[in-house]
């Protein structure tokens, strides 16, 4: 309740960005320029902003490349509290940045499609990096984003939002240890969840591996592929449709009723699905059913197991056919063996299916905390 309080009681500020950062030179490195185990430079890659990186980027923590041996570009270093911006993206992310800390004696630089931007007053570190990833912020951006097949925000655009700020260095400090807070609770959930599926897939292929006793079997001997089908002419309901990236809606009717495992056959055929009860599927996933002989949730996991890759068939978009999948082999225990196998198995995905639950609830809370925390009223 006082942090509230003290929150509302605050008096804010709001500056022009053009008017609040100094905008410094960047390199064009790609990233074959780049490596992850040495050199004296180091340089912050777009693509890292965009997917790797949290809000805050510490140095001691995140890993950042080096720059090769010989390969010459910009040295404008980076210091703590400095901005770097990702002026490209495949989508409306564009414009998502980190704020740098723990710089040290470190000879960073900022690279390809970045914006490089030092604040021109003392902020309160960590502020910036949540501040400028919020929607208070990047809403500003939106009317701004160009392009059809990659976005992007030019200079002259981003120059004018505004930056919006307690006026107060505590004020600032005390949001960003709030939301540094949510972060790290965050990294160890997440930190949970690699951890799980680092064991799930050692114990996939120990588990999996073929042992004496097992049986050779033909995958067309143990099963019956399905095509998917469109969906679009169907009404609104309670059935989940399943596409390469997981349920993409829900209709009123269903394609296959018991237990499923759904495989992409063109785009991404590496991420195998497994479902219990009524589906429906895409034109471009594969499901299987009337299973003889295998558990479906055993094979589910076999699938996982596979690297399907080795089986595309195509030189541009990997593709998959039926007849390719009939003609696998595969070593098989008894049923009572399969069993184990799935129940093992499908516990360790119960348990990170639960932290994804923990991590979404966390992410939740933390968006919440961000837009009130950085709704500052200015006088």
């Amino acid at each position: 309740m006082k942090t509230e309080q003290a929150h509302n009681n605050e008096q804010w500020k709001k500056m022009r960005f053009d008017q609040f950062f100094d905008m410094l030179p960047t390199n064009t490195l790609s990233r074959d320029k780049l490596n992850n185990q040495r050199g004296e430079y180091q340089n912050i890659h777009y693509g890292d902003v965009l997917i790797k990186y949290p809000y805050c980027l510490d140095c001691n923590v995140n890993e950042i490349p080096y720059i090769n041996e010989g390969v010459r570009f910009n040295t404008a270093q980076v210091k703590n509290g400095d901005v770097i911006f990702a002026d490209t993206a495949e989508d409306d992310t564009v414009g998502k940045c980190v704020e740098v800390l723990n710089v040290g004696d470190r000879k960073i630089v900022s690279g390809l499609h970045t914006y490089f931007c030092r604040p021109k007053h003392e902020m309160a570190l960590g502020y910036l990096g949540y501040f400028l990833n919020s929607n208070h912020f990047h809403n500003q951006l939106l009317p701004y984003i160009a392009g059809s097949k990659v976005s992007s925000v030019n200079r002259t655009s981003i120059a004018r939002t505004f930056i919006i700020y307690p006026e107060s260095l505590p004020a600032q400090r005390r949001i960003a240890a709030i939301l540094s807070s949510a972060d790290k609770v965050i990294a160890s959930t997440q930190k949970v969840i690699a951890k799980y599926k680092q064991m799930k897939q050692g114990m996939m292929e120990d588990l999996l591996k073929p042992k004496e006793g097992w049986k050779k079997v033909r995958l067309g001997d143990c099963l019956t592929i399905g095509n998917g089908q469109d969906y679009k002419h169907l009404q609104s309901g309670d059935i989940p449709v399943y596409g390469t990236g997981g349920v993409m809606t829900y209709v009123d009717d269903f394609l296959y009723e018991g237990e499923t495992v759904c495989i992409g056959r063109k785009g991404t055929i590496n991420k195998p699905m497994y479902y219990k009860g009524k589906i429906w599927t895409v034109d471009t996933l594969f499901y299987t059913h009337s299973f003889v002989r295998v558990m479906p949730l055993f094979i589910y996991y076999v699938f996982c197991n596979i690297d399907w890759n080795k089986y595309n068939e195509a030189t541009g978009v990997p593709s998959l056919s039926k007849e390719t999948i009939y003609k696998i082999e595969l070593s098989v225990p008894d049923l009572a063996e399969q069993c184990r196998i799935a129940t093992i198995l499908s516990g360790i995905d119960a348990k990170i299916a639960a932290e994804e639950k923990v991590l979404e609830k966390y992410g939740k809370i933390k968006k919440g905390m961000m837009e009130r925390l950085l709704d500052g009223e200015v006088n």
